[in-house]
């Protein structure tokens, strides 16, 4: 394997950062400098630094991992909302980067705050460009083609959006909520009007951007083939588009056994977030008939303490459920050889979700919303159920099922499929690279 120079860019990297974008990153990069390649990351640190004007970096080391971390004040941008997908201080300051550091290769995870320009950037200079798509950042400003009510965006059009945009605001949010067909058809007529039509512009103006910006990626790499499909059916498409799941970093080399016990022990790990649909959880449990079901949330209850009030008030007098708080990574094994079964009940598009992998990898079955990512992992009947989503009753159905017959959870057991490692994950990635490099993709 001959070393390569590579430079990963990504909207945010560890050790402020800590989502799933920011660990894919980092493994990324550490695996690849590990077997002796050259690797830089650039990230953007902070959107509305107060000690800038425009962009100011700062380089340093973290992990072992040259690292340039970008500072900006969008509120000086000459047009925020351009600015949002199309940034011209980050094209800029990349055109720069790259032609004193020319990589072999530039690979873009997300897309988000990188913006269009970090690709036009690469493109510049001619670098073979690869571009992981880890959510749906180039069809919604919002990431997850979820409005702003919760529920899901299914026709994505320009309106749908300046919709999400007003509709952040109560006053506008609310009627939407409480009569939706009086407001849809407000927004029908609505769109003539001067300052939504500028909006529904922008809009159009953004999408143009963006599928013209992921149109010059050489290899876009998704980790669903939901996402994938996506992404091809609103006419956005890099100049191949692969569909690579992602290996989980840490696979035990045998299952953990379970450990004995006379209760059904429902497991839950994530953000405590409404977007996980954790209230749903809850809700479906507290209908369970079980007296020896249990449940255990594992997750930071301090980022959304709204959230997290509402549901200890709704939990208070059950004592069967249980908040658990964060724990440390290597404590997953542990906590999977006391769960039966695992519960991701979100109520958005999830990709691919490293909790569903990590409970494979664990031999604990998973009950999951059919919907996206997640419904392409769960084989409905065989490694657990899918349940309607957004929907307690369905989901506390699904919960009586293994109550009832705890004999199925022992079957799916025996159904789930050995996980990918992060090994075979690079080895793939190491692949799509030589690929870009030996097609000559360059434009």
């Amino acid at each position: 394997m001959n070393p390569l120079k590579i430079v990963i860019a990504v909207h945010h990297f560890p050790p402020t950062f800590k989502g799933g974008a920011e660990w894919r990153a980092h493994r990324t990069a550490t695996w690849l400098q590990n077997q002796g390649h050259r690797v830089k990351v650039i990230c953007v640190e902070a959107i509305d630094d107060p000690n800038t004007l425009g962009l100011r970096w700062v380089d340093e080391e973290f992990d072992s991992l040259s690292v340039r971390r970008l500072f900006l004040n969008l509120a000086n941008a000459p047009d925020p909302e351009k600015y949002e997908y199309d940034n011209l201080w980050i094209e800029g300051h990349l055109s720069q980067y790259l032609a004193e550091n020319p990589p072999d290769i530039f690979h873009l995870i997300s897309g988000y705050l990188m913006t269009a320009g970090a690709i036009k950037a690469a493109k510049k200079y001619h670098v073979p460009l690869v571009a992981t798509l880890t959510d749906f950042w180039f069809l919604c400003p919002r990431h997850t083609l979820q409005r702003t009510s919760g529920q899901i965006c299914y026709s994505n059009t320009p309106l749908d959006c300046v919709r999400c945009q007003y509709e952040l605001q109560r006053r506008y949010r609310l009627p939407a909520q409480k009569a939706p067909t009086l407001t849809n058809l407000a927004w029908q007529w609505a769109q003539s009007l001067p300052h939504v039509s500028a909006k529904v512009a922008n809009i159009n103006k953004r999408q143009k951007v963006l599928q013209d910006a992921l149109a010059m990626v050489d290899g876009a790499i998704c980790p669903s083939n939901f996402l994938k499909y996506t992404y091809l059916d609103k006419g956005f498409q890099a100049k191949e588009m692969r569909f690579m799941r992602q290996g989980l970093k840490h696979v035990p080399p045998q299952p953990p056994k379970k450990i004995a016990s006379n209760k059904l022990r429902i497991g839950y790990i994530g953000s405590i977030a409404a977007h996980k649909g954790v209230h749903i959880l809850v809700e479906a449990f507290l209908k369970l008939n079980s007296p020896n079901a249990c449940l255990e949330l594992y997750g930071d209850t301090a980022q959304f303490p709204d959230f997290y009030q509402e549901l200890q008030a709704k939990t208070a007098h059950d004592k069967r459920i249980r908040f658990m708080g964060m724990f440390d990574n290597h404590l997953i094994s542990q906590i999977h050889a006391k769960l039966d079964v695992l519960v991701v009940p979100s109520t958005w598009y999830e990709n691919s979700p490293n909790t569903i992998l990590e409970a494979f990898a664990h031999l604990t079955p998973v009950i999951t919303s059919n919907l996206g990512g997640m419904a392409e992992l769960v084989a409905d009947g065989q490694t657990g159920l899918l349940f309607a989503p957004n929907n307690a009753t369905d989901l506390a159905q699904k919960l009586q099922v293994i109550a009832d017959q705890p004999a199925l959870l022992k079957q799916w057991q025996g159904n789930i499929q050995p996980i990918k490692t992060l090994e075979v994950e690079m080895a793939e990635l190491w692949q799509i690279y030589q690929h870009c490099l030996n097609h000559d993709l360059r434009d």
